[in-house]
């Protein structure tokens, strides 16, 4: 079980940080990314959901189940990115905008953080 969540882990991590590194480029306007990032939006969203239902799975079937790691980590991560891409743009709109795409990701992430976090204190009540 705990062999399972580690891969789904690092593929979650491997994806989230690619998908971030994309989105901060094409932000940039370093390289134009754009084309890409609906495709890199749609494989981080489904690996996170991926990871996310098997851990609730894990977490209501073992009672011994303990969750180290914490969601929070990207959730702050990538609102960091938004604040900052928000600022950006609306100082300089003219060279800098936000990706669909990437409110797509932030509000998809937010959302099974907060799904995930309601599971966790259900099962501890």
């Amino acid at each position: 079980m705990q062999k399972e969540l580690k891969f789904w882990r690092f593929l979650t991590h491997f994806w989230g940080l690619i998908t971030a590194l994309f989105f901060i480029i094409t932000f940039l306007n370093i390289i134009d990314f754009s084309n890409v990032l609906q495709t890199l939006t749609i494989v981080y969203i489904s690996i996170l959901s991926i990871f996310s239902s098997i851990k609730e799975f894990n977490r209501w079937q073992n009672n011994k189940f303990i969750s180290l790691h914490k969601g929070e980590v990207f959730v702050i991560f990538y609102t960091i990115l938004m604040i900052t891409f928000i600022i950006f743009s609306a100082l300089n709109p003219d060279q800098y905008q936000i990706q669909g795409e990437f409110t797509a990701t932030y509000l998809s992430i937010l959302g099974i953080f907060a799904i995930t976090n309601k599971s966790k204190l259900l099962k501890l009540k």
